[in-house]
Formats: structure tokens, C-alpha cells, sequence
């Protein structure tokens, strides 16, 4: 379990067994938690959405499993944070239009900073320190649309092992894993050697009730897996599809393919499909005359992430492939 020298303003180990909702807030910023704690100690597992505050799938998901799930002979503590980045939720907005720092790139956040940098610090500090294993729950957003997958930050063997077991849990979602990059809630979790996944649904500013019976499915077969809850029968898993990379840039999906200009974007090719370098991605229209620019593909591969929301400003990331 990661440590801290930070003393805790809900300390997991002091809560009696049952159920407890908490609240963790520093200095104008916070999230609400759900808390179970079993009778038998063991390990402990933290769930959270909205990291962004335009992603609905995770909370959705979370929300309701706070509202219904109360389990029997639950070893260890299970910790779901359904809206992390409050500020962001309301607004419907990736990042908080307070101070429009990208949460997922502000960790281990700052104490004294901006109201962004202060909740990666609180999460990192009052929450994440306490847990053995971590899923961040993300999706595409409502500016675009993904190809569900699952991955994580690759690690020494016996962490890299746990965290491959998690995310073939989620055996609906294939699985991409790759370097470490800053910032993120999973880099957090990677500096306290805590096994950490994260998984990205389809987005588009809804939630895909496929996707959402997947995640379910993927949790219950995660807390079985971990031995949080006695498993029924052994899971009969789906084989993921697999991608590892060495390549952090790979998967870093705003950078791909950036818009040329400011403009009209029209796509003409489809999450899923499979292109060839050089094929044609789509094109962005200018507004102040009529000219415009050809999207191409940057490599052969297929598309996992693409913009659906048509207005783009430059640099705006249109699409991104990978070669699975």
C-alpha cells in the first residue's frame, strides 16, 4: 500500500464494517466517496469517474452500484468516487472552467495551487495513499468517440502482472498499455507502486448502455479476481485483444493528427475502421474563405479515437490510430 506523511481525514483502516458515505474536501474543493468495509481485512480497492467532467460513463456506472450493491462476506474496502473533478461536472466541461487545468495532467497536484492542482493533491494524498489497487473511469467525452479499451502504465513484473489481471477483467474492452506519462491520476498511482488501470468507453457526451453493462461485468469480475468477494464459479474470460507499446506517445491521444487551422471539421472515416497511411481521415473547412485542408492518415492502423463535435481549433486532435 502506497504511504503518506499526511494524516487522513477519513482514515479506511478506523471504519467499522458496513457502509460509509464520506466526504474529502481542502479548501474550497472536494468529492463526495461511498466506502465499504468488510468484516475480514484485505485489500484495498478505489474506483473513480469523472476525471474529466464531461465523461458520464463512469458515474453512471458508480452511482449505481452505490445505490444497490451491498455485498456479503466483502474482504478488504472498497472505495468508489463517482464525480471526481466536481467543478468540471457541473459545468459539463472536460476541465474546470475555474482555472481549465486538465485534471488528468495536474497530479500529484500542489497544495497551495490553483482549485485543480488542490484536488489532485487531496485525491493523491487522502485517498490514493491509502489503497492497494486503483481504475480511474474514463471515456471519449462529448467532443468525440472511441474504440472502448483498457490499459495501464507498465511497471516492474509483479505490478505489470496484477494490473494485466485487472484489465482482462474487462475482457469487452481490448487492452493497450505503454510508458509512463506525467501528470496522470495513474501516474500518481504508478510513484506509490500501486496497480492502477484506467478504462475509456465510447463517450460522445452519453452513456452506451453496452458499455455500461460491460463495466459491470468488469467490476464484478475484478472484485471477484482481487478476492474482495467470493467467487461462484472461476470467470470465463474473453481473450483481449492486446497492444503494448514502447512508443508514450503512442497512446497519448491529443496529439495525433492535429487540426490544421480553425475550422469546420468533416470526418470521413469511422471509429473502428481500418486505414491505410495516407488515406484520407477527413477535411477541415476554414470560415474566413473557402479554403481547405486535407486530414491524412499519419500511419497505417485503426481508428480508436475520433473527433465527432465538428467545430475545431488548431491543434485540436482529430483522430487517433493504432495498429491492432
Amino acid at each position: 500500500m502506497g504511504s503518506s506523511n499526511s494524516k487522513f481525514s477519513v482514515d479506511l483502516k478506523q471504519l467499522p464494517p458496513g457502509f460509509h458515505p464520506r466526504r474529502f474536501s481542502v479548501r474550497g474543493v472536494g468529492f463526495a466517496a461511498f466506502i465499504w468495509q468488510g468484516a475480514q481485512p484485505g485489500p484495498v480497492l478505489l474506483l473513480n469517474g469523472a476525471t474529466h467532467g464531461d465523461e458520464y460513463e463512469g458515474p453512471t456506472l458508480l452511482r449505481q452500484w452505490a445505490e444497490d450493491w451491498r455485498p456479503k462476506n466483502l474482504r478488504g474496502t472498497v472505495v468508489m468516487v463517482p464525480v471526481l473533478n466536481e467543478g468540471a461536472f457541473y459545468a459539463g466541461l472536460r476541465a474546470n472552467p475555474a482555472d481549465d487545468v486538465n485534471l488528468a495532467r495536474a497530479f500529484p497536484g500542489d497544495a497551495r495551487g490553483s482549485v485543480t492542482q488542490r484536488l489532485a493533491h487531496l485525491f493523491d494524498n487522502q485517498l490514493l495513499a491509502q489503497v492497494t489497487h486503483y481504475v480511474d473511469l474514463h471515456s471519449a467525452g462529448r467532443a468525440y468517440e472511441l474504440l472502448p479499451w483498457t490499459g495501464f502504465i507498465t511497471h516492474e513484473k509483479s505490478i505489470n502482472r496484477t494490473q494485466r489481471a485487472m484489465a482482462a477483467c474487462f475482457d469487452a474492452f481490448w487492452c493497450w498499455d505503454g510508458p509512463f506519462l506525467p501528470g496522470r491520476t495513474l501516474s500518481a498511482a504508478h510513484a506509490r507502486n500501486i496497480a492502477a488501470i484506467y478504462v475509456e468507453c465510447r463517450g460522445t457526451g452519453a452513456v452506451d448502455p453496452c458499455d455500461l453493462r460491460n463495466l459491470s461485468r468488469g467490476l464484478r469480475h475484478l472484485l471477484a479476481a482481487l478476492e474482495f468477494i467470493p467467487a461462484r464459479h472461476p470467470a470465463k474470460l474473453r481473450t483481449q485483444i492486446q497492444r503494448t507499446t514502447k512508443d508514450a506517445d503512442e497512446a497519448h491521444l491529443q496529439i495525433h493528427h492535429p487540426a490544421p487551422h480553425n475550422g469546420l471539421f468533416v470526418p470521413t472515416a469511422k471509429v473502428g475502421a481500418r486505414v491505410r497511411r495516407g488515406q484520407v481521415l477527413g477535411t477541415v473547412h476554414a470560415l474566413e474563405n473557402l479554403g481547405a485542408t486535407i486530414v491524412r492518415a499519419e500511419r497505417s492502423g485503426r481508428i480508436v479515437m475520433g473527433r465527432i463535435q465538428r467545430s475545431v481549433r488548431k491543434g485540436d486532435a482529430l483522430c487517433t490510430l493504432a495498429p491492432i
